[in-house]
């Protein structure tokens, strides 16, 4: 039986509220106060059933699954009882996950990338390949399309859609969309970085195509790669590249050849530093070109000290186009999956990561979701796991945290959401911003 909601428990903040303290954004507790039923330790909210929709279904990594909309957190969960996917919408007065009714894809066991842009919902959704076996012709990602009615507050699919990006299945497959309103698109295939867009409208998209510069080639089946747009007129796309043991990035400028693309940065690169786990972000309102990643190394495989960095975040810079590294967490700390957000109003990273709540029996092990956070301007992330935002006391098996693109604020607050893959429950947390 599933238990009662939980919520984040205020003693579990006191990190989270000095990091407020000294960066200028406390994250604070929101929601109802804690049921009777609720677990001793439980921190977070838990949501409907992810049965049927295969393990991890709030991956894959680069991929986000909510955004905010006209007051509101939405997202696209797996409804169970039908086996689709829906549009649900977050009841902050209860912290329950409504569901809207309105079907994005009819395929158990896919994964999808959501892009609000102001106007129109974005979600493109394709069938996972693992790194074993991977891609597979005859398994469509698919782009959807609906349009928001404000009075009724409903999504509706618009006429034409969805049409296909690929015809592939992919391990991760994101999508952003321009200046000039072309929609992209990447994934990794026969260990090479792909994209393609739209070249009339958003329903009609080219013929898929290898990224055309170094580098792009000759991966490892476990690669991945991510798109961003950013400073009013570029996207990039970032790939992991472990047989060259690095992180690149290469980008293109809007209204140019779709097959125009500048020369690969290297964002980072040395023994074991890269691992098939990206998060992209760029601020939106940000024309200069800042654009932040968070990734995994892969120095626990290779017998670094317990103090090496696991997890970095990598920051662009917008005047020379170059990339620093920054320390997240370390191999001790156990880090997986990260992903960021970006808050615009505090320029404030935050990070999200799964880590076992003590010790290390592997990195990768499921447990517990943490927050860490870094003004933007002076990046520098506190030592050990972080504040933890999301527990199961009952079923540590905590993974595969996800949430926006878009920058967050005081009035949005901070919501992501985690699976756990034992119990087969979505969770969330609801983090609300305040300025100390």
């Amino acid at each position: 039986m599933m238990r009662s909601r939980a919520r984040v428990t205020g003693g579990s903040f006191a990190l989270a509220l000095l990091v407020g303290v000294l960066f200028g954004a406390a994250p604070v507790p929101g929601g109802l106060p804690a049921p009777a039923g609720a677990a001793a330790g439980d921190i977070g909210f838990v949501g409907p059933s992810t049965s049927g929709d295969g393990s991890a279904a709030t991956a894959e990594k680069p991929e986000s699954k909510l955004w905010w909309n006209d007051g509101a957190w939405w997202a696209v969960l797996f409804h169970t009882s039908s086996q689709t996917h829906h549009i649900f919408w977050l009841d902050r007065s209860t912290e329950q996950w409504v569901d809207t009714g309105t079907i994005v894809d009819n395929r158990p066991k896919t994964r999808s990338d959501v892009l609000w842009d102001g106007t129109r919902l974005y979600v493109s959704s394709h069938v996972r390949a693992s790194s074993s076996t991977g891609a597979a012709s005859g398994n469509p990602a698919r782009l959807y399309r609906f349009s928001y009615d404000a009075a009724t507050k409903t999504y509706t699919r618009d006429t034409g859609f969805p049409v296909p990006i690929s015809n592939y299945s992919s391990e991760t497959l994101t999508i952003d969309k321009d200046s000039t309103g072309v929609l992209w698109a990447t994934w990794t295939q026969g260990s090479k970085v792909y994209v393609n867009s739209t070249t009339g409208g958003d329903a009609v998209w080219g013929v898929p195509f290898v990224l055309p510069v170094a580098a792009a080639a000759n991966l490892s089946s476990d690669d991945i790669s991510a798109v961003v747009s950013f400073g009013g007129g570029r996207t990039g796309v970032m790939w992991s590249n472990q047989v060259a043991s690095a992180m690149y990035f290469a980008e293109h400028t809007g209204g140019t050849s779709r097959s125009s693309w500048d020369v690969t940065r290297t964002a980072i690169q040395g023994p074991n530093s890269a691992d098939d786990h990206i998060n992209l972000k760029a601020l939106q309102a940000d024309a200069s070109g800042r654009v932040f990643a968070v990734i995994k190394t892969g120095l626990d495989d290779a017998g670094a000290t317990s103090s090496a960095p696991l997890i970095m975040l990598l920051a662009r810079d917008p005047s020379t186009g170059d990339w620093s590294s920054y320390p997240v967490g370390r191999i001790r700390d156990c880090h997986t999956r990260p992903v960021l957000l970006l808050d615009s109003e505090h320029q404030t990273l935050y990070v999200f990561m799964t880590a076992p709540d003590s010790g290390c029996p592997y990195s990768g092990y499921p447990g517990t979701i943490f927050m860490k956070s870094s003004p933007m301007d002076a990046i520098a992330f506190p030592d050990g796991r972080g504040t933890p935002v999301i527990r199961d006391a009952l079923s540590p098996n905590m993974n595969n945290v996800t949430t926006t693109k878009q920058d967050v604020t005081s009035a949005t607050g901070m919501v992501v959401m985690a699976s756990n893959d034992a119990t087969q429950r979505y969770w969330h947390a609801d983090l609300r911003l305040g300025t100390s």
